[in-house]
């Protein structure tokens, strides 16, 4: 079962701002959007949090290999499932 964006992120049912209006626009849990909406949205934040990171973080050939090689050896759901196990490993400052 899916939950609400208040679950993953500050907002509070009556609080105001960006949260709300996309609270408002596509549903408490996103429901409106469509799946590319959704992805393309996670690729954009994804992008933006990548590049706050220490420049100094490299990403190893090894990573880059298996990302290619998920593509034709691994299933939609077992790259969605990895999307899922991935974000939930990262951590970083609230800025």
């Amino acid at each position: 079962m899916n939950k609400p964006i208040g679950y993953y992120t500050s907002y509070t049912p009556g609080d105001t701002g960006l949260l709300e209006d996309m609270q408002d626009e596509w549903g408490a849990c996103f429901e409106k959007l469509s799946n590319a909406e959704r992805l393309w949205m996670i690729s954009q934040f994804a992008d933006q949090l990548l590049n706050v990171q220490p420049k100094d973080q490299v990403i190893s050939r090894l990573v880059e290999i298996a990302v290619a090689e998920a593509k034709s050896q691994l299933t939609v759901g077992d790259r969605l499932g990895l999307i899922r196990a991935l974000a939930d490993q990262i951590n970083i400052s609230p800025q």
